[in-house]
């Protein structure tokens, strides 16, 4: 039978005066003179950080949303305005192959508005004027003046 005995005994008071002994050493004072307590702690900060706001943000991605209801990003809103339309100004870029449309109003709030057609062609702007503005063909034929660019 083996029996171990302890030359040095540690007592409640050895304890206290081994960290009174620590504190009072030349590198933890140190230590505690720079703020280096503060930064030893920041790391264990740094990662409770992270995995609240990982837990936070797959909780929020999880979440189903019907965005369908809310955003409708491909159709295209069309506005129908009543004004008197004075004079339509095509100025034909061949070229570029599109035409500009300036149209003049009567009204006091919109006095002018522009368009762009992907033609060239005369008959399709004229078509294409009848159908964004409303007017029937006669009437866009006789108020429209026309420029050409190159």
């Amino acid at each position: 039978m083996l029996i171990f005995v302890n030359k040095y005994p540690m007592h409640h008071h050895s304890l206290s005066s081994l960290w009174q002994s620590l504190v009072r050493s030349r590198y933890v004072s140190m230590v505690f003179a720079f703020g280096l307590d503060f930064w030893l702690a920041l790391p264990l900060l740094a990662v409770i950080i992270w995995f609240g706001g990982q837990s936070v943000a797959n909780q929020i991605l999880s979440y189903g949303s019907e965005t369908q209801l809310y955003l409708e990003a491909n159709n295209q809103v069309r506005v129908q305005l009543s004004t008197a339309v004075l004079a339509i100004k095509a100025e034909i870029k061949q070229q570029a192959g599109f035409t500009k449309v300036s149209i003049k109003t009567a009204d006091s709030a919109i006095k002018k508005l522009e368009l762009e057609l992907r033609t060239t062609d005369i008959a399709a702007v004229e078509a294409g004027i009848t159908q964004e503005l409303g007017l029937d063909l006669p009437t866009v034929k006789r108020i429209t003046r026309y420029e050409f660019r190159e």
